[in-house]
């Protein structure tokens, strides 16, 4: 985490918390929901050079901490 990033003109470190809550908190996301939606996050962070530093999925809610470019 404490490594910088570096574009032609630039060194950076951009990190952000980003949480997902479910529409009145219900608990929808278990089982082949919740693996489905890991695939899908990864397959986009991949798609848009995201790092996923850490990430959790709950039954109500989706913690991700990731570094852009």
């Amino acid at each position: 985490m404490n490594e910088y990033g570096k574009g032609s003109h630039t060194i950076y470190s951009l990190q952000y918390h980003l949480v997902w809550i479910t529409k009145y908190g219900k608990k929808v996301l278990t089982g082949s929901i919740a693996e489905r939606l890991r695939e899908i996050i990864r397959q986009i962070c991949k798609a848009n050079e995201v790092e996923i530093l850490k990430g959790h999925v709950s039954t109500d809610h989706v913690h991700l901490f990731v570094s852009v470019p």
